[in-house]
């Protein structure tokens, strides 16, 4: 099948081959409809191409039409359950380049948004990233229902490809598909997680089920060829992608979908750290929210080559075209991220193994992008503070068997209370007591707490503690007990609240989705600090206007309740 009628077909509209057969099936649920719904075109393309005129029986099908042995085996099992579905969907009279059109690129039949399908920009992008030349060959991890190898035959006829698929039904779609495409396509059914080649590949892809639990994940590492000792864990996303680098021809290039998360969390600091000095990472795309139907994890696209002594990181979260309720890459979102990919500005940076090295080896553009304000002769906040700890991670249902309904001595914080640079505790706050192995998460009096994820901002208030009460700070946050004696904790406030302030977190946070601030990022950012007088004044000045705030909040309550008493007001 050529490149100039494979464009035509994918050019076809669908529809009404996807809501005939949807409707045909509609009692049907699990992988048995995306099979039963392939299995049905199949049969209907093979009937119009070989102009078959009486179909009593699967038997006859399998006898006049050359089935490839795979695709027989399934055909004996599930014909037998829609084959009476023949007859009533043959009246439609769908013709061959119809119905092979569907075949090829219907890819909206899921059968549950856990088997969610890559959307058709990335697979896109990745093809492009990829750039498979003639003969050259290519290797997919987690093939799915082939979607990959009809992209790339679309860019090329001459490809040599290998998908890896677990499940048995995505395989058999995948087979069907292959079947009709006419290309050197091999599918294999196996685990990717521990599948070996026996020939490295010249280009690579993988979309692989995000952050997986692994039961025997200590084992898969332990056998990694290349993974080194002092590696003990990593998420599943970066043991798929060492899949894919041992792999990988030397001189070929590989491409990947991950969670974001594993571009700089702790967990994977090890891991990282292993790629990048042995210049693996050639470059990394935050891609645009929403693209993937149902599933809100924030990700990343990598790509992996040999010998980089830079990473290329790029900002791509703006680079999508609104549809509907989801977010797509178009053809031009497409060439704007490429064209990132050759050049550094806004939202495109080269960074250094040694830069690299120096932020724990995240490697998430936004990590880059976002400079921080010059700061003069600043200091980190680790040396004006003398701890900086975590709000207590409690179930809600622990938090509620404590709380009491009556006022104690003993109080919780949750990021619902910071508002406004201040605190504001609802009447009923009040906990029966506070357990001893809960007492480091207690807030000392002028701790400022700071929210660990900004959605949209970061927020920090300075606690005020009472005298003989106990205030336990609960959920995602930060506890800095200023040192006073080198800073005023309504000082670092101020700052915190400031436009310079917002900026220092920018710098700092990880993450696009969901922003984060790491306790080492945090740490050894650097703020302004003057004498201690000046910080004094500043400070006062800024309570001053909190002070103004909680009297106008006050006010404001006041006349609320006064609105819903006005119905009640006995007028003459």
């Amino acid at each position: 099948m050529d490149i100039i009628y494979l464009k035509r077909l994918e050019e076809i509209d669908t529809s009404d081959i996807s809501e005939a057969i949807n409707r045909e099936l509609r009692i049907m649920s699990g992988d048995n409809k995306s099979r039963y719904s392939t299995i049905l075109a199949y049969i209907l393309y093979r009937v119009a191409k070989d102009n078959i005129k009486d179909l009593d029986s699967s038997e006859l099908f399998e006898n006049i039409c050359d089935v490839d042995s795979s695709i027989k085996i399934e055909l004996d099992h599930y014909c037998h359950d829609i084959w009476y579905v023949l007859d009533r969907l043959k009246i439609y009279g769908f013709d061959e380049d119809n119905l092979l059109a569907y075949l090829l690129f219907n890819n909206d039949l899921e059968d549950s948004i856990k088997e969610a399908s890559t959307p058709r920009g990335i697979l896109k992008l990745a093809a492009k990233i990829l750039d498979v030349q003639k003969n050259e060959s290519v290797l997919e991890l987690c093939s799915g229902k082939g979607n990959f190898f009809v992209e790339l035959a679309l860019l090329r006829e001459n490809i040599k490809y290998t998908g890896i698929e677990l499940s048995m039904a995505n395989n058999f779609i995948a087979n069907i598909r292959a079947s009709v495409l006419e290309r050197d396509i091999s599918l294999v059914l196996n685990d990717a997680m521990t599948y070996k080649a026996e020939n490295k590949a010249d280009k690579l892809f993988a979309n692989y089920p995000f952050l997986i639990n692994i039961p025997d994940m200590e084992n898969i590492i332990k056998y990694m060829e290349m993974l080194p000792d002092n590696i003990k864990r990593a998420s599943s996303d970066w043991i798929f992608n060492l899949k894919l680098v041992e792999q990988m021809k030397s001189g070929g290039k590989a491409v990947a979908v991950m969670a974001n998360g594993t571009t700089w969390n702790s967990t994977d600091r090890k891991i990282r750290e292993y790629f990048v000095k042995s210049g693996f990472i050639e470059a990394t795309i935050l891609l645009p929210p929403k693209l993937f139907t149902g599933i809100s994890v924030a990700t990343t696209l990598v790509v992996f080559s040999n010998l980089n002594s830079h990473i290329k990181m790029i900002d791509a979260c703006e680079k999508f075209t609104k549809e509907g309720r989801r977010n797509i890459l178009s053809d031009n979102d497409i060439s704007d991220i490429l064209d990132l990919l050759q050049k550094d500005g806004k939202n495109s940076i080269t960074i250094s193994i040694k830069e690299i090295e120096e932020n724990d080896y995240i490697i998430n553009a936004s990590r880059y992008l976002e400079k921080a304000p010059e700061i003069k002769d600043g200091v980190a906040i680790a040396s004006v503070v003398k701890s900086i700890t975590r709000g207590a991670q409690l179930r809600a249902s622990d938090l509620d068997e404590n709380k009491s309904n009556e006022p104690t001595n003993y109080r919780y914080i949750m990021l619902s209370n910071i508002n406004d640079g201040d605190i504001y505790f609802t009447d009923n706050q009040y906990l029966k007591d506070i357990q001893p192995n809960l007492k480091k998460f207690c807030v000392r009096n002028n701790s400022i707490i700071l929210t660990k994820t900004g959605s949209p901002d970061f927020k920090s208030a300075v606690v005020h503690v009472k005298e003989g009460t106990e205030i336990l700070a609960t959920g995602n946050m930060f506890i800095l007990e200023i040192d006073e004696t080198k800073a005023d904790p309504y000082y670092v406030q101020a700052l915190f609240d400031s436009e310079l302030g917002r900026a220092l977190f920018k710098s700092i946070y990880v993450g696009s989705a969901i922003p984060t601030i790491s306790l080492e990022n945090l740490r050894k950012l650097e703020i302004l600090l003057p004498s201690i007088e000046e910080q004094n004044i500043i400070g006062e000045k800024y309570k001053e206007e909190l002070e103004k705030i909680a009297e106008l909040k006050e006010k404001l309550e006041t006349s609320r309740e006064k609105l819903k008493q006005v119905f009640n007001i006995k007028t003459i």
